[in-house]
């Protein structure tokens, strides 16, 4: 589920910003292209529901790094106001909730939460059917 959703997000950012736009998936220790953004998702639970439903939650950090020797906060500031426009949804299966871009140190993290319901699959064998004198029970 989870690389689904990373998938997804750097699909959908591509989408939006053009193929050019270098998405990193895991942190760079060095190297970094900038423009880019880097795709991480920090932090998942699973909240039981009723019957065998499940809702799992995921909290992703999407950081962009801007343009070097650019004009960082008017960019970010583009940025941001581009993916709330363009990220209510994920690849038509996750709602973005709490959607939050925070600018510090030139670069913006931009935060959202995802839920998904799901359910569970049992795979067992079903009960076999009985006879009792000649009358079959299932």
């Amino acid at each position: 589920m989870e690389t689904e959703l990373k998938s997804l997000i750097i699909r959908q950012i591509k989408e939006v910003y053009g193929n050019e736009m270098k998405v990193y998936d895991e942190p760079v220790r060095q190297g970094l292209e900038t423009p880019s953004f880097l795709v991480l998702l920090i932090e998942d639970q699973q909240e039981r529901k009723l019957g065998y439903m499940s809702e799992w939650e995921f909290l992703v950090n999407v950081t962009y790094f801007p343009h070097d020797g650019y004009n960082a906060y008017s960019e970010n500031d583009r940025v941001s106001q581009t993916f709330k426009e363009n990220f209510r949804y994920i690849g038509n299966v996750f709602h973005v909730n709490r959607l939050k871009a925070t600018k510090s140190d030139g670069i913006l993290i931009i935060s959202f939460t995802v839920k998904k319901q799901v359910k569970e699959i049992l795979d067992g064998t079903k009960m076999q059917a009985l006879q009792y004198g000649g009358v079959t029970s299932e």
